[in-house]
């Protein structure tokens, strides 16, 4: 399997977030992170929009439980999908 490297620029904000997260969540790197993000995406991607929903509803209740509820993001996938 070849290896691809891929270069971002993030803000300063973005970067201190993926600092914290990285250590909150026990990953070894941002690297380690980022890869594993973008595979989750990319994996999500694949599913039918009914299956993503209910994953993407977990991944918001166990990571971020107080930042938006599960019917806001449930309104806020079906907006993104009519637009």
């Amino acid at each position: 399997m070849g290896v691809i490297t891929v270069a971002t620029k993030l803000t300063k904000k973005e970067n201190e977030l993926l600092e914290k997260l990285t250590k909150e969540h026990g990953f070894i790197s941002k690297s380690e992170m980022v890869r594993s993000a973008v595979r989750l995406y990319l994996n999500l991607l694949s599913l039918e929009s009914e299956d993503r929903l209910r994953f993407l509803r977990l991944i918001n209740e166990i990571v971020a439980p107080s930042r938006m509820s599960s019917q806001r993001l449930v309104d806020e996938i079906h907006r993104e999908e009519d637009e």
